[in-house]
């Protein structure tokens, strides 16, 4: 029986604790959790790791960063699931996944945005903070008074990209950060915070990473199925980047995208690994439609990306 339901297009942070817990209760020992950091509205950002602690390489993928993209959360729980139910001598490349995993583990960051989550799903009943769903409330009417937003406010909540503070967590890093304008005050998108690193799922992230200095590192998105990993990088480190992305394309077919990043898609926590930490990454973007994605693409969605964790640890060994 299936724990993670991928059926519904809402996939909630209260559904991925639960789904946490009755998988930690089902397989036992297979994995783990931890919380790295608590959101602004006081949930929980959680770090899963999957396959040994001890493994010699990690592999960082992080999901949900921006909130109306939810289905990557749903996506990524589900594969780690998958995984889960796999037994360890399935083979893949000639090695098995028990001998994969012990080699190289995945460090899976599901829901990095709860809060903007949260709202893209639920509105302001998502938010218990009385103050922030009146700043929420404030940065609308400011936004449709100045001609930013057109959007009722349930379209304009619906479509919410930032976390409850209003600033978009992946324009929030240091590389890029100067030159990326986008919005000048908080709201539904594009507010790239007063400096980098301020919020705290930014500087969750941007600290376990730096503790783990993985491999390389995947982000999922949504939308466009389109591969991102050019950023201006050199030498070898774009030779690794190039090689991942066809690694990539190999698995889900997705549309390699080989310009480089423009100055208003930059502070990303891709331009951050590659540029300023020279960490291998590439960034995924799922699914054809508008996000919030339609719970009917979530299959094909998933049939061209269940076999991505074990094709990234293949490539973290080569």
């Amino acid at each position: 029986m299936t724990i993670v339901d991928t059926s519904k297009q809402i996939y909630s942070y209260d559904l991925m604790c639960s789904d946490l817990e009755e998988l930690k209760s089902r397989y036992p020992g297979a994995f783990d959790y931890q919380s790295i950091g608590v959101s602004a509205d006081g949930r929980d950002i959680y770090e899963v790791v999957f396959g040994s602690p001890a493994a010699a390489k990690t592999i960082i993928i992080q999901a949900g960063i921006h909130a109306r993209e939810y289905m990557t959360s749903q996506l990524v729980m589900a594969q780690l699931e998958f995984y889960l139910c796999l037994p360890r001598d399935t083979l893949y490349g000639g090695i098995t996944l028990g001998e994969l995993f012990d080699t190289v583990s995945i460090h899976l960051m599901p829901m990095m945005n709860p809060d903007g989550i949260a709202i893209s799903q639920y509105g302001l009943n998502g938010i218990s903070n009385a103050d922030m769903r009146a700043k929420i409330r404030e940065w609308y009417d400011r936004d449709y008074n100045n001609g930013r937003t057109s959007a009722s406010f349930e379209d304009y909540l619906k479509y919410w990209k930032a976390n409850a503070s209003g600033v978009d967590l992946n324009r929030n890093f240091d590389y890029g950060f100067a030159e990326y304008s986008g919005a000048a005050f908080p709201g539904a998108m594009k507010y790239k915070g007063s400096t980098p690193g301020s919020e705290p799922e930014t500087a969750a992230l941007i600290k376990r990473t730096k503790e783990l200095n993985p491999a390389l590192a995947i982000s999922y998105h949504a939308s466009g199925s389109v591969i991102y990993w050019d950023y201006g990088q050199t030498g070898e480190l774009r030779r690794v980047c190039n090689n991942l992305a066809e690694t990539i394309h190999a698995v889900n077919r997705n549309e390699i995208r080989y310009a480089a990043t423009d100055k208003q898609d930059a502070a990303g926590y891709g331009d951050w690994l590659v540029m300023a930490e020279g960490i291998p990454s590439v960034t995924i973007e799922i699914g054809v439609g508008t996000a919030p994605l339609a719970a009917a693409e979530f299959s094909t969605i998933w049939e061209r990306n269940a076999a991505m964790w074990a094709a990234l640890a293949s490539f973290a060994i080569e």
